[in-house]
């Protein structure tokens, strides 16, 4: 007998599926052009800015990090946005409201404070779970057995209500029911726990399509029940202009996803330390259960959504087809429906019977939350922020088991029914492919120009260096030089210097000027100098009169022949 039972799950989003991690997109890493959001490496983006640019936003960042900063920040990224989409390492296609919203608000405050400080819109955009290595999502294996568990706890507890002294959801009732805690002494023994006999692998992506692998939707809050004022006439609920944006796994993708279930075999059934025999569940057990527990909930919220005027018909329909056509399946335990992530409804995580009066109800500000049975809003999937109509539910996923693992082939009527959800993904894709060569090519003209910035810069750092040595190199010469001459032809050597540097920088000079006054000054102390050292002074001088114009200049002259 194996120890363990491996089964193949594979998983079909039937409504967009957000599993949060903590993790976003910054407006400091993506900018949104047209119907897409371009994700970057701030780093090497880098590469796709000019000289100017870069110079520009170490600037930038390099002032106060406070609200003008930011916005300053964003500005910059949104402001070349065309430079940068070629450096992006994931695209992903954007509704029409959070284009909207991004393109009003970038850069900008969204409002101020009673004290006047301005309120940044950093847009921060909650990303779903994904493999870092490859950006595609994934789905976490504890969140498809947190969803588990509740169905679980729920067949088991069949309605029942919690007992007085029990804190739902934690040891207390979980572990009557799943009979690892001793109700008297409260003592925990989780070695029972029977879903430690029950593992879940991360499912990971397995679309071999161009379609996108994920999207960005806005979350809207919108009532259950109609909201009426005093004449009866339907209004605005508070909360109703509450929105998230999103990333989401998209609806509707045939088996997209693809994990394991593996089921831990024990031997005795009398070992103390091994769960319940009647709580070792089966593979087909977990999934009746599921059924049991997730389809009467996805049922009511369609109904309600249709009756609320809120659903999407057209997408409607296709899950009604999907699950007529995995109708045997859900039945036999071969396949079941789960709700994982966030927005799942707390109809969705939470014991039937034992969240009775125990849904915590937000209200207004100011007011004190209460309890219900229910909850009284929806969580729904928008286009836009203000949309009513057209909307979908959060979370739903269909789960089919493969116990024999080259089996689980995809299933040609569900990728068609699922097909019929996918022409704006497919009308993406294919402009995506479009623009590929376009923006592989400005990739290819900005890493040129860079290179040729750099190149241009070795060579200015080079000759620089170069310079420098040979300045180095003189100044050694000279005072090697120097140090081999007596002083009077020291004088005349600083003075033939500042002549050489008049001429070198074109400058002007009368015979009023410092080079002449200096000239006279010498040749008035040289009556004693050896002769050679007169000769010298007097090459200099003629020089001089020559660069100052002076040549014809008696008085000039006749100085020049007292060196003589």
């Amino acid at each position: 007998m194996s120890f363990l039972k491996h089964y193949t799950l594979k998983y079909t989003p039937l409504s967009p599926i957000h599993i949060g991690t903590g993790d976003s997109y910054e407006p400091t890493n993506y900018v949104i052009d047209d119907d897409t959001l371009y994700e970057f490496d701030t780093g090497a983006a880098v590469a796709a800015l000019t000289e100017n640019d870069r110079a520009q936003l170490s600037k930038i960042v390099s002032a106060r990090p406070d609200t003008q900063m930011l916005k300053a920040v964003q500005k910059f990224f949104y402001d070349r946005r065309e430079a940068l989409k070629p450096w992006a390492v994931n695209a992903i296609p954007v509704l029409d409201g959070v284009v909207r919203l991004y393109e009003d608000r970038v850069g900008k405050s969204a409002n101020r404070e009673a004290d006047g400080k301005q309120v940044i819109n950093r847009l921060e955009i909650d990303r779903t779970a994904y493999n870092p290595v490859n950006r595609q999502p994934v789905l976490f294996g504890s969140s498809v057995k947190g969803a588990i568990r509740t169905a679980l706890l729920d067949k088991i507890n069949a309605g029942a209500r919690a007992r007085p002294n029990e804190r739902k959801g934690l040891h207390e009732f979980q572990g009557r029911l799943l009979k690892y805690c001793d109700p008297e002494r409260g003592r925990l023994q989780l070695e029972l726990d029977p879903l430690r006999l029950i593992s879940f692998s991360d499912a990971i992506w397995q679309q071999e399509t161009n379609l996108p692998t994920s999207q960005v939707f806005l979350a809207v809050n919108r009532k259950k029940s109609p909201v009426v004022n005093q004449e009866g006439k339907l209004r605005q609920a508070m909360g109703e202009n509450l929105y998230q944006i999103l990333e989401c796994v998209p609806a509707c993708y045939a088996r997209t996803f693809s994990g394991q279930l593996n089921l831990q075999s024990v031997g005795s059934d009398n070992h103390r330390a091994l769960p319940a025999a009647e709580l070792r569940f089966t593979a087909e057990e977990i999934a009746q259960a599921c059924n049991l527990f997730y389809l009467p909930i996805l049922t009511a919220e369609r109904k309600l959504m249709q009756e609320r005027n809120y659903l999407h018909g057209g997408w409607n329909q296709t899950l009604t087809e999907i699950l007529a056509l995995n109708q045997d399946k859900l039945k036999t335990g071969k396949a079941f429906v789960l709700r994982v992530g966030r927005h799942s409804g707390a109809d969705s995580v939470t014991v039937s019977g034992a969240r009775n009066g125990n849904i915590k109800i937000i209200k207004g500000k100011g007011q004190q939350p209460g309890y219900a049975d229910s909850p009284k809003t929806l969580w729904l999937a928008a286009q836009t922020k203000e949309q009513r109509t057209d909307l979908l539910p959060f979370g739903w996923v269909l789960v089919e088991i493969e116990a024999d693992i080259s089996a689980a082939k995809a299933s040609p009527e569900l990728a068609e029914l699922c097909a019929s959800q996918q022409h704006d993904a497919r009308r993406w894709a294919e402009k995506q492919v479009r623009q590929k060569a376009e923006l592989q090519a400005k990739r290819r003209e900005a890493e040129q120009r860079r290179e040729r910035e750099e190149t241009e810069r070795h060579r200015q750092a080079e000759l620089a260096a170069q310079a420098e040595r040979e300045r180095l190199a003189k100044e050694e010469a000279d005072r090697l030089r120097q140090q081999s001459m007596t002083p009077e032809q020291l004088q005349i050597d600083g003075l033939k210097q500042k002549l050489q540097e008049k001429q070198a920088a074109n400058a002007r000079e009368q015979i009023g000027g410092p080079l002449y006054s200096e000239l006279r000054e010498l040749i008035g102390g040289a009556a004693a100098w050896p002769a050679e050292d007169k000769a010298g002074l007097h090459n200099v001088g003629r020089d001089i009169l020559k660069f100052i114009g002076a040549e014809g200049n008696k008085k000039a002259k006749e100085l020049l022949k007292t060196l003589q």
